[in-house]
């Protein structure tokens, strides 16, 4: 889901699953809620969740071979986490593939039989581990018979879900999130969507990083000024362009927010990175920025057109683009006023403070909180 972690590149999907929040009534199967939804992307090996965040957990993540047999992981599957989190009213999603192993999709759907392999071992692990649906991320399909095949198995997760959850007595779901490219989003049908998918999440990150000729913010809220022609990308414009231009409801698109930043050795934003050396950048987990700015020296600056921070190296050779507890507040605070279904975040660990506490997730749910008890007024 984030390149950080798996591989440098601009984005693209993972599908995420969908329920209502914990206190309210369970819908049919073949019924789709719509309540808000709170989301965070596990991964790697479970450790002091503060389950009371989340509506939902995404189990990151499951992975075949190219003929569709599943590989076993340390992590992933989980009953305890699963048992652990449906104690605290969270639902749980177990995601399947991840940045790198578009290839082996690519071959599951070019065979009969190892599609059906697959799929059936999908559903047979979401039935004994008790998972509450699939996070499919396939990044991505790159022509039509791939994008034949994305659609073709993600119909099959849909009717097998929906049967498992009228055995189970409660609603399976089945996501997915997109890029923030509108280039990359230009393939995924609307219909197609609504029939199957619960809601969409929308990785609106990573617009820069070590592969643009900038630096610019990798996450911003708004468009900059300076950013040079051509290059206006924002959470803003991803939604705007999937609402307006691609017609899809917005209570059925999540806004993803990374709990990491991204550097770039500079002295200024947005100063050129054309034939500068790559050089190590502290890394970008908030739990770490946070260290940089509170014990070792570094400058918090405001970016008030994109509404996020930066972070300045102390002699002025570096610069981090990065979200903190005042600007996910206000990305908070607007998508919610704008009537899009939640937020998401990749990964819950990226802000996880030696305290115990995890600063902008908290942040994020106070104000998701005061929205959903006004009803957004």
């Amino acid at each position: 889901m984030n390149r950080s972690y798996l591989r440098g590149s601009f984005l693209w999907i993972s599908l995420l699953t969908g329920l209502c929040s914990p206190d309210s009534t369970v819908a049919a199967p073949d019924q789709k809620p719509t309540d808000k939804v709170f989301v965070g992307y596990l991964f790697g090996q479970p450790r002091k969740i503060n389950f009371r965040l989340y509506t939902h957990l995404c189990h990151a993540f499951v992975t075949a071979d190219a003929e569709g047999n599943l590989k076993s992981s340390r992590s992933v599957p989980n009953r305890e986490l699963v048992s652990d989190a449906h104690k605290a009213g969270v639902k749980v999603l177990v995601s399947l593939g991840g940045w790198g192993w578009d290839e082996q999709f690519a071959s599951i759907v070019s065979k009969p039989e190892a599609e059906e392999r697959y799929a059936k071992s999908v559903i047979d692990l979401v039935d004994q581990y008790d998972y509450d649906g699939i996070d499919f991320d396939w990044e991505y399909p790159d022509n039509k018979q791939e994008v034949a095949g994305f659609e073709r198995l993600s119909r099959r997760f849909r009717k097998d879900l929906d049967a498992l959850g009228v055995r189970k007595g409660r609603p399976m779901f089945l996501t997915m999130a997109a890029t923030s490219h509108p280039g990359t989003l230009r393939w995924l049908d609307k219909n197609f969507l609504l029939e199957t998918m619960d809601w969409v999440n929308v990785m609106t990150y990573d617009f820069t990083g070590d592969w643009t000729n900038y630096a610019g913010h990798h996450s911003p809220l708004f468009a900059s000024s300076k950013q040079p022609k051509g290059n206006a990308h924002s959470t803003e414009s991803t939604m705007k362009y999937l609402v307006e231009e691609r017609g899809l409801p917005a209570n059925r698109l999540a806004v993803g927010v990374p709990l990491y930043g991204r550097g770039f050795a500079v002295a200024e934003p947005y100063a050129s990175t054309e034939g500068i050396a790559k050089s190590r950048i502290p890394q970008g987990e908030y739990s770490n920025l946070h260290k940089l700015l509170n014990q070792q020296g570094w400058a918090r600056r405001w970016d008030d057109e994109t509404k996020n921070p930066w972070l300045i190296s102390p002699d002025h050779s570096i610069v981090i683009g990065y979200d903190d507890a005042e600007s996910i507040t206000i990305k908070t605070d607007w998508l919610l006023k704008q009537g899009f279904r939640g937020i998401f975040f990749w990964q819950i660990a990226g802000d996880r403070l030696p305290d115990g506490t995890n600063p902008l997730q908290e942040a994020a749910r106070k104000a998701w909180d005061q929205d959903t008890r006004t009803g957004g007024k």
